[in-house]
């Protein structure tokens, strides 16, 4: 199978830094996206990370899913030498050659692939998110879930926990045909039908990646926004299966042609009551729900706590804050903007609403609220106040006085 990739990245509008990491290798024809979280530089490093680890396990010849569980154990150790890192974690949606005309995707969180075959696009992936859960048990619509307040909340990454569920989907592709893999900041700012226009419109990989991400920031660019576009060229659908591991001087094609996917690998095709019934095999596996689940809350919570936003007071300056007030479960709030505006400049209702914590929830919210406050500043300073001098009191007239004559006496 022949490949050809193009990727693109930007930090956006609204951010400081790109916390999304991806991975092109012709060398071993894999292809990831990373979208990282955490406060500080810890999003960013926990996604380089996981690239890192996932880059060098394909290149020894792992199959994807001890890549990726490689990767979530990469990322936990990367966390523990460093106390600045604690609670960072990241997405990770992989692309690799499994056989003859089939792909494998490897997904954890809320980054997606799709397919672009005839002409339209499908999604592969499901998203570890709390809005998509609700999707699919009905409680949500996908138009409701699009605006959600807690549509940034994902219930599965790397780096939360020490096990990590990896979701494998197996695709039959042809000459032709085009995959995209992205981050949530594509498909959170540009519409499905929008994404398949431009992946239908354009056919250079590396132009349309560039489109896609372009897209996105013209759309508000709110987010991190990463995209790699791997078009199907050549497709051998009898080519005999690869070792799993290639020789110390294998070629190119040994290492990258990988057998169809071991039963590991295809877990998720088995019903999930079958799959439990075969691993429960001591009385130790009964707590497993509860770890996953217990992961899984400590997870969502992390990502909650690292996507809101408040506006509030450092150092007499009003910035926004990225977290909670007060912090949750260890994961306190750090400064994501910080203003020209001080507190003495604030009228004192706007200063007990900063100093409170105000316009809790999302950055746009934040954002309009600082600007409300500048606003507000300037209207005050651009007011006249008028000092009325006294005027003098005119000095009093010499009263005159006159002086009737007498009248004579009769």
């Amino acid at each position: 199978m022949k490949l050809v990739a193009g990727a693109a990245t930007d930090t956006g509008l609204v951010r400081s830094n790109n916390e999304d990491s991806y991975l092109v290798d012709a060398d071993h024809v894999v292809y990831a996206i990373a979208d990282g979280m955490g406060g500080h530089r810890g999003g960013e490093v926990a996604s380089q990370t996981a690239i890192e680890a996932l880059r060098a396990a394909i290149a020894a010849g792992q199959p994807v899913r001890e890549a990726i569980v490689g990767a979530n154990a990469a990322v936990i150790e990367r966390a523990q030498r460093n106390e600045e890192l604690t609670g960072m974690g990241t997405t990770l949606t992989v692309l690799v050659v499994a056989s003859g005309n089939q792909l494998l995707i490897g997904h954890v969180g809320d980054s997606r692939a799709y397919v672009l075959h005839g002409g339209a696009m499908r999604r592969v992936t499901e998203d570890h998110s709390l809005v998509e859960e609700l999707v699919r048990e009905g409680r949500l619509t996908p138009e409701q879930a699009e605006s959600h307040p807690q549509r940034a909340i994902v219930t599965r990454a790397l780096g939360i926990d020490t096990t990590v569920d990896v979701d494998l989907y197996p695709i039959a592709v042809a000459a032709g045909d085009r995959v995209l893999l992205c981050s949530d900041g594509l498909t959170t700012m540009v519409r499905g039908r929008d994404v398949e226009r431009l992946l239908r419109s354009e056919p250079d990989a590396q132009r349309a990646a560039e489109l896609l991400v372009d897209a996105a920031n013209r759309a508000g660019g709110e987010d991190n926004t990463s995209a790699i576009v791997v078009d199907v060229v050549e497709v051998d659908a009898t080519a005999p299966a690869a070792p799993a591991a290639p020789a110390a001087s294998g070629t190119v094609a040994r290492r990258v042609m990988s057998p169809a996917p071991d039963p590991d690998d295809v877990r998720r095709l088995v019903p999930a009551r079958g799959r439990w019934g075969r691993r429960v095999r001591s009385a130790v596996l009964l707590f497993l729900p509860l770890v996953v689940v217990l992961g899984a809350a400590t997870g969502g919570v992390a990502w909650y706590a690292r996507r809101s936003y408040y506006v509030g007071f450092a150092n007499h300056r009003v910035v926004i804050y990225k977290g909670v007030p007060g912090g949750v479960l260890g994961w306190n709030p750090t400064v994501d903007l910080s203003t020209e505006l001080t507190d003495t400049q604030l009228n004192q209702v706007d200063h007990d609403r900063v100093a409170g914590g105000a316009a809790r929830g999302s950055l746009s919210g934040a954002q309009t609220f600082v600007a409300t406050l500048r606003a507000d500043v300037a209207a005050t300073s651009t007011t006249t106040t008028t000092t009325t001098t006294p005027r003098k009191k005119p000095k009093p007239k010499p009263r005159t006085t006159t002086t009737r004559p007498r009248q004579p006496s009769r």
